[in-house]
């Protein structure tokens, strides 16, 4: 499996208005049988990227692909090739 994430962007907007960046230009790829760790502090964006890669989130911009296929618009293809425990 291929996991590829490329200037990844995440934006949250509070209800006054204001944006939270949560995340900002991650990028990294992880070929067959790699095996990582994605650390970092509280509020770092860590669970924010698996998300988005899970499609929980929808990302702000940035590629998010996963064999091949981009996440957003093929879920439905990706979601039966991932497994994931948050």
């Amino acid at each position: 499996m291929q996991v590829r994430v490329n200037k990844f962007r995440k934006v949250y907007t509070s209800l006054t208005g204001n944006n939270n960046v949560a995340v900002e230009k991650t990028s990294f790829a992880l070929e067959y049988g790699e095996c990582f760790a994605l650390l970092g502090v509280n509020g770092a964006g860590k669970s924010t990227t698996f998300k988005s890669l899970t499609y929980d989130i929808i990302p702000t911009s940035g590629e998010l692909t996963i064999n091949g296929l981009d996440v957003r618009r093929n879920f439905a293809t990706v979601r039966k090739q991932i497994g994931y425990c948050p």
